[in-house]
């Protein structure tokens, strides 16, 4: 019988996409946060202040409880809602870490924990809007879940949202290629796109055994540096050293949160192309390959797209934000590894 109900439940509800949703007027409203970044499907912003502060000093973070849970509106729709997903790809519902405050509004930037499934419906219901058979309006505005009654951006400290904490770095070999990822279809992130070298979420155990270590930076790094090892199947010592670069905020996915790193590679571009994804991974990945990235002279945070003009029909938001980070934070004559990372581009 209650099989029965669900099905018949199911036959009622439609999530709907707003595809033709650009976003525009959000991104007007918050100009004062930082540039918009645009990639092949999505679009979101770079929190350009914030990353200035990121690479000026360590900023302390703590894991604090309890643990994320769905508002019971949204939980409303959860069964559903994961059904629908189902049907489209592989979903999974491991451990995650989700931000749970603002990066400069506290001293300490606070996460907690949750679970894949949260992030599912909760973030990714945002681009949607859902109908029930015989209303005339929606029984959800998915605008309405990362909008205030003004129309700006809800802040991670108010948001009902699971905001789950998205990683990703750019890896560069000796001889100055960058590693893309070219996903499949059935991965959740960016099914389909190029992707970073290495990209997914926080999780639990990236965050440091020792508390003296915990800082966004170490911890986002370290998930970062897991991420890369696990889809371009490399080793630690493989992995000369990495470092934070930027953030954002992904407005068409929920307006979550994304961090995103460089790392030095001690390998060239050759000794990847002799490899192949681990078969754990081969349900995301269907290759990884180096890439050469635009002269200099065009990198431009506003457009960074044009920095992989052979493949910017193809690039995902993540990848559009890291390179628009990197064309940020390369003038900056701080920056621990711009010299080295310039030495490789001009080598």
């Amino acid at each position: 019988m209650e099989t029965r109900a669900n099905r018949r439940r199911a036959r009622e509800v439609r999530f709907q996409p707003r595809k033709g949703d650009s976003y525009r007027d959000v991104i007007g409203d918050s100009v004062d946060l930082g540039p918009s970044v645009e990639s092949a499907r999505d679009v979101g912003i770079l929190l350009s202040r914030e990353n200035v502060e990121l690479r000026k000093r360590p900023i302390r973070a703590i894991v604090q409880t309890p643990d994320y849970k769905l508002p019971r509106d949204l939980k409303t729709w959860s069964l559903d809602f994961l059904a629908h997903r189902s049907r489209t790809g592989k979903i999974y519902n491991d451990s995650a870490l989700c931000l749970a405050s603002d990066l400069l509004s506290e001293d300490v930037v606070k996460l907690r924990a949750g679970h894949y499934f949260d992030f599912m419906c909760s973030n990714l219901l945002a681009p949607l809007d859902i109908w029930e058979v015989g209303r005339k309006s929606p029984a959800l505005r998915g605008r309405d879940l990362i909008l205030d009654s003004d129309g700006r951006l809800i802040s991670f400290k108010r948001s009902r949202l699971a905001n789950l904490i998205g990683v990703s770095t750019l890896a560069f070999t000796t001889d100055g290629q960058l590693l893309v990822v070219a996903q499949t279809e059935d991965n959740i992130g960016s099914p389909g796109l190029l992707a970073p070298s290495g990209s997914g979420a926080l999780e639990p155990r990236d965050v440091p055994r020792n508390p003296a270590d915990w800082t966004i930076q170490r911890i986002v790094i370290n998930g970062a540096e897991r991420e890369l090892r696990e889809e371009c199947h490399l080793t630690e010592r493989e992995i000369k050293d990495s470092s934070l670069v930027g953030h954002g905020r992904w407005i068409s996915r929920g307006a979550m949160p994304e961090f995103c790193a460089v790392t030095l590679l001690n390998l060239t571009g050759d000794q990847v192309l002799d490899r192949s994804p681990r078969r754990v991974e081969r349900s995301y990945v269907h290759e990884f390959m180096p890439v050469g990235l635009a002269p200099r002279r065009l990198w431009d945070p506003s457009r960074p797209l044009d920095m992989l003009l052979q493949h910017r029909q193809a690039v995902s938001w993540p990848l559009a934000l890291g390179l628009a980070c990197l064309a940020e934070c390369i003038a900056d004559e701080s920056w621990p590894l711009r010299n080295e990372l310039l030495a490789r581009l001009e080598g």
